[in-house]
């Protein structure tokens, strides 16, 4: 239980720095700086399996992520990297999408508004504080689409090359109760929120350490956008 109260303490750290950035509340030089650029993008290959979605093992868990169950995965081809700013400019350019929020163009450079500040914009960093139907957007502009959060699970847990941790990642799953959930006894954490919610895999800058890890189901409904949230594809 003491987990379970620290661990959402820490959310709402995270929460007061995304708040930050829309009330132009100054923050640290860390937060400030430009993400780490991206690596080349690879295809990442998987057979037709089963896979266990879930929390296995012994430790804490959030009740959401219980009960660990297999599920049929098809095969599927998946991105190493999330999508980065040069790959998604070019759909808001040709109309595909809107342009995303703290963002402007300036001349024929685009620029990024952090925390008040506007920087130009570095273009293989991962674009960021996106709704999920701007991603789906840029998913129908390039003939690709959204991975489920069992897909992204298993590349994540089994091909080191498959980096993630740099945003939130929307995945195409709404947010819905694993066989066997039974409500931990924060009973309002999970359970009010199934069915209209879809799930964000990964991490930010701006998440503790401590709750990063590959099986951690984050959640928000479709438009917001004032967090640290990005995307990865599939091959459609």
């Amino acid at each position: 239980f003491f987990r379970l109260v620290l661990f959402h303490e820490e959310m709402h750290g995270e929460a007061g720095i995304y708040m930050a950035q829309a009330l132009d509340i100054p923050l640290p030089e860390s937060l400030l700086a430009p993400p780490a650029a991206l690596a080349e993008v690879r295809t990442l290959e998987f057979a037709a399996q089963r896979w266990t979605l879930g929390w296995r093992g012994d430790g804490f868990a959030f009740d959401n992520e219980l009960a660990p169950h297999e599920v049929a995965v098809a095969a599927f081809e998946i991105d190493s990297e999330v999508v980065s700013w040069r790959r998604y400019l070019p759909c808001v350019e040709q109309g595909g999408a809107a342009p995303p929020r703290y963002l402007r163009r300036q001349g024929d450079r685009w620029q990024r508004r952090v925390f008040g500040q506007w920087q130009d914009l570095p273009l293989d960093t991962p674009a960021t504080h996106l709704t999920l139907n701007e991603a789906e957007a840029w998913c129908r502009w390039a003939g690709r689409r959204l991975p489920s959060e069992a897909e992204w699970e298993m590349a994540a847990l089994t091909r080191p090359e498959f980096r993630w941790g740099q945003v939130w990642e929307w995945t195409a799953s709404r947010f819905l109760p694993y066989p066997g959930f039974a409500a931990h006894p924060y009973r309002d954490y999970s359970a009010l929120w199934f069915g209209d919610r879809h799930v964000l895999r990964g991490a930010s800058r701006a998440t503790a350490p401590r709750m990063t890890h590959p099986r951690y189901r984050n959640y928000f409904t479709p438009e917001r956008n004032d967090l640290h949230n990005g995307f990865r594809s599939c091959a459609a």
